[in-house]
C-alpha cells in the first residue's frame, strides 16, 4: 500500500509511516487496534500485537478477525489460518511470504507466525485483502482500520490497451469508459460485486473503440441511471453498438457540459467541458475531476497536449492524474504537469501493445515533476482507496524508464 503525501511537509514523514505500518524494532509501548472506531480488546489470554523482525505489526489472529466480523478457521494439515467474510476468503499459511485471496496469491514482505502457541497475522495485508483501509496513528501507537461507506475507491481496471475506471463510494457508482469489445464480459464480471441496484452514471469519454467497446455489455447487464457522452459520433460498428445500447436503455443522456455531480457527503465529480468541435475525437474527451475531502483525482480520457494547454485555466493542483491516451507521446505536456503537479499518476495500457505505450518521453515528464507512476500493464487492476484525507494504492510496482514502450 502506498499513501498519498500532498498534505504538507509536516505530514509527509507521517504519511510514509502510514504507508508501511512499520515502527522501529523494539519501540516502546503497547500497540492498539481500532476497527471503525471500536477498540479491539487484547489481553494476555488472546495475545497482544507486536512488531516482528521486519518491523511489521503482527496481531492475534482469532480475536482480530472475529472483531472484524469474519468466520475463522485453522487448517492443521497445511498450517494455514483462514478468515471468511462477505464472499471473500483469505488464507494465510504460517511462515510463507504470501496470502491467498479467493485462491489468488498476493505477496507479502513478512510472514504469519506462531508465538507461544498463538497464531499471529501481519495486519495490513490481511485487512487490505478484505478491502479495508489501514493507517497508523503514530501519536497513539494505534492501527486504525476503516471499512464501508467511510471510504471511496477508484478502480483502474486492467482491460489491456484501453480505459475503464470505476468510482465507488458506497452510495454512488460511476463508470468511466469500458475498454475494447473483447473486454465487455470481463468488465461486467469485475463490476458485479460493486453495483448495488444500478450503475448511477456511465461516462463515455469519446467514441474510440478502446473506450466504448465494452459499454454495450455493461448497459445490457446493469440498469444505468445516466449516460454522459462527449457528443462526438462515429461510424464504426463498435460505436454503433454502444449507441444502440444507450438508446435501448432509455436512461437520461447528457453531453459533457460543466456540472458538479454529488457522490456522497464528502465526494463530488466535476465534469469539465472541453467542447466536441476538435478535429481529433481524442480531444473531445469528457474530462472529470473527483474531489473527496482533500483528495483530488483528474481523469483526462485521451485529450492531447493542445487541449491541455488551451484549457489550463480549468486545472489546478491535484493528487492523482489518470494520464491521457495511455501515456502516448501526445499526453501530459510539461506546462500542464507544472500546473496540476500530481503526486501519483496512473497509465492504462496493454503490455507489449502495438502502439509502444507508454512513451518514454511522457514517463520522463511525469518523473520530472516528482510523480510516482503506476501502470495497469505492469500491476494489473489498480485500486486507489481514500477516506478524504489520506489515500493509498494496492500496488507499489512503480513504472521506471525501462517500462517505456519500444
Amino acid at each position: 500500500m502506498i499513501l498519498g503525501k500532498k498534505i504538507g511537509a509536516a505530514v509527509l514523514s507521517f504519511a510514509l509511516v502510514l504507508s508501511l505500518l512499520v515502527l522501529p524494532a523494539g519501540a516502546a509501548g503497547e500497540i492498539g487496534v481500532t476497527i471503525d472506531g471500536t477498540s479491539v480488546l487484547y489481553d494476555d489470554g488472546y495475545g497482544r500485537p507486536f512488531l516482528d523482525s521486519a518491523g511489521r505489526t503482527q496481531v492475534p489472529f482469532r480475536l482480530t478477525m472475529e472483531s472484524f466480523g469474519c468466520a475463522v478457521y485453522w487448517n492443521n494439515e497445511t498450517r494455514t489460518a483462514v478468515a471468511e467474510k462477505d464472499g471473500t476468503r483469505v488464507e494465510v499459511p504460517i511462515g510463507a511470504p504470501y496470502l491467498l485471496v479467493n485462491g489468488k496469491r498476493m505477496e507479502m514482505d513478512t510472514t504469519a507466525q506462531i508465538v507461544d502457541t498463538r497464531t499471529y497475522l501481519p495486519i495490513r495485508p490481511v485487512m487490505e485483502a478484505f478491502g479495508a483501509y489501514v493507517t497508523w496513528d503514530n501519536a497513539n501507537r494505534l492501527v486504525v482500520i476503516k471499512t464501508g461507506s467511510s471510504l471511496l475507491r477508484v478502480h483502474f481496471l486492467d482491460v489491456g490497451q484501453g480505459d475503464c475506471i470505476l468510482i465507488d463510494c458506497g452510495e454512488t457508482e460511476v463508470l468511466i469508459d469500458g475498454g475494447n469489445n473483447g473486454a465487455g464480459d470481463e468488465v461486467v464480471s469485475y463490476l458485479t460485486p460493486y453495483i448495488d441496484g444500478k450503475l448511477d452514471y456511465l461516462i463515455a469519454t469519446h467514441p474510440d473503440a478502446d473506450h466504448v467497446g465494452g459499454l454495450d455489455a455493461v448497459l445490457e447487464a446493469f440498469e444505468v441511471g445516466e449516460v454522459i457522452d462527449s457528443g462526438r459520433k462515429s461510424d464504426t460498428d463498435t460505436y454503433k453498438d454502444y449507441w444502440a445500447a444507450v438508446q435501448a436503455e432509455g436512461c437520461t443522456i447528457s453531453y459533457g457540459e460543466d456540472r458538479i455531480i454529488p457522490l456522497s457527503s464528502l465526494a463530488a465529480l466535476s465534469i469539465l467541458e472541453t467542447g466536441n468541435d476538435w478535429e481529433d475525437s481524442n480531444d473531445c474527451s469528457v474530462v472529470a475531476q473527483l474531489t473527496c475531502g482533500n483528495v483530488q483525482v483528474l481523469f483526462t480520457g485521451d485529450m492531447s497536449q493542445q487541449v491541455e494547454t488551451k484549457l489550463l485555466p480549468l486545472f489546478g493542483d491535484i493528487d492523482v492524474l489518470k494520464v491521457s491516451h495511455h501515456g502516448s507521446d501526445t499526453a501530459s505536456c510539461a506546462e500542464f504537469l507544472s500546473v496540476v503537479k500530481p503526486e501519483y499518476a496512473v497509465i492504462s495500457y496493454g503490455l507489449d501493445n502495438a502502439y509502444h505505450h507508454p512513451a518514454g518521453e511522457t514517463l520522463q515528464r511525469l518523473f520530472d515533476v516528482g510523480a510516482t507512476v503506476y501502470g495497469t500493464g505492469k500491476s494489473g487492476s489498480i485500486v486507489l482507496t481514500t477516506d478524504g484525507w489520506t489515500y493509498s494504492f494496492n500496488t507499489s510496482q512503480a513504472l521506471t524508464a525501462a517500462d517505456a514502450g519500444v
